[in-house]
């Protein structure tokens, strides 16, 4: 299964939005999610571990995939 961990931050303007995009999108989807606040020791190692220098970070499975707020996919 797929695992999606946004690393936020709570003075983030983006992260809301993007708080916002994933739940929705879980609602939708099966996959796994978490959010990790970056002040947090395991938010900490996460940008250490992969040179982090904005959130929001999206990783999916582990490897940063978006940084920013991912766009959607219009639904035609």
């Amino acid at each position: 299964m797929v695992k999606v961990t946004l690393i936020h931050a709570s003075w983030c303007t983006a992260c809301p939005a993007t708080r916002r995009l994933w739940k929705d999108l879980k609602s939708e989807y099966d996959f796994e999610y978490e959010e990790v606040d970056v002040e947090s020791p395991e938010g900490q190692a996460l940008i250490d571990k992969h040179g982090i220098v904005g959130v929001p970070t999206t990783l999916i499975d582990g490897e940063p995939a978006f940084t920013g707020l991912p766009k959607k996919k219009p639904t035609p």
